[in-house]
């Protein structure tokens, strides 16, 4: 059969399960027990992607109408939770999330420095942050009219930000463009909160 099909295989897998169940399917890597700060949740586009393979997912953002939004998104998510506040001064006590994520967000923020020790300061022991956001660029039109108050950050400059929070073992890679893609390039970076010893 593989033999007679290997080179529509992937079509044919398209077709019976849908474009993104791989990439989606690999969230189970994610352990089932955790609690989840989306920090800037906006919509709740990451919210929704994690709900169904964590145990909790704490969704967070300062704008109402974006919250409104999410609890739309998630009406039917039982395992999600609202709250409204900046990542610069996280409504969540200390060490109180296994995992935190923040997906386009640290470039609209006045101090990332601040949004990145809040970061760390929420996380358990052993804790991971996962952050999403664009490489340095110099496209000014994104500051001018989409309130982008950083044009993206240079990855020494992350390095030294996420160290200076407390993280360590940061990953940071640039993640590959999407062909229809009009904005600037993105990078994942992962870092951890230091276990106690």
């Amino acid at each position: 059969f593989f033999g007679r099909v290997a080179g529509a295989w992937d079509e044919m897998r398209q077709s019976l399960f849908g474009e993104r169940f791989t990439l989606l399917s690999l969230l189970g890597l994610t352990p089932s027990h955790w609690v989840v700060a989306d920090l800037g949740c906006g919509t709740g586009n990451a919210s929704e992607h994690l709900a169904p393979f964590v145990s909790r997912v704490i969704a967070i953002d300062q704008s109402e109408p974006m919250l409104e939004a999410a609890r739309k998104r998630l009406s039917s998510a039982t395992n999600v939770e609202f709250r409204m506040g900046t990542v610069q001064d996280l409504p969540l006590e200390d060490a109180s999330v296994d995992a935190a994520v923040s997906m386009l967000v640290l470039h609209h923020v006045e101090s990332p420095a601040a949004a990145l020790r809040e970061a760390h300061r929420v996380l358990k022991p052993g804790g991971v942050f996962l952050l999403v956001d664009m490489v340095a660029h110099d496209r000014r039109e994104f500051v001018r009219t989409m309130g982008h108050r950083h044009p993206g950050f240079d990855e020494q400059d992350l390095r030294t930000l996420l160290s200076e929070a407390g993280f360590t073992d940061e990953h940071i890679r640039r993640l590959p463009s999407e062909p229809d893609s009009r904005g600037p390039g993105l990078f994942v970076a992962t870092a951890y909160r230091r276990s106690c010893t």
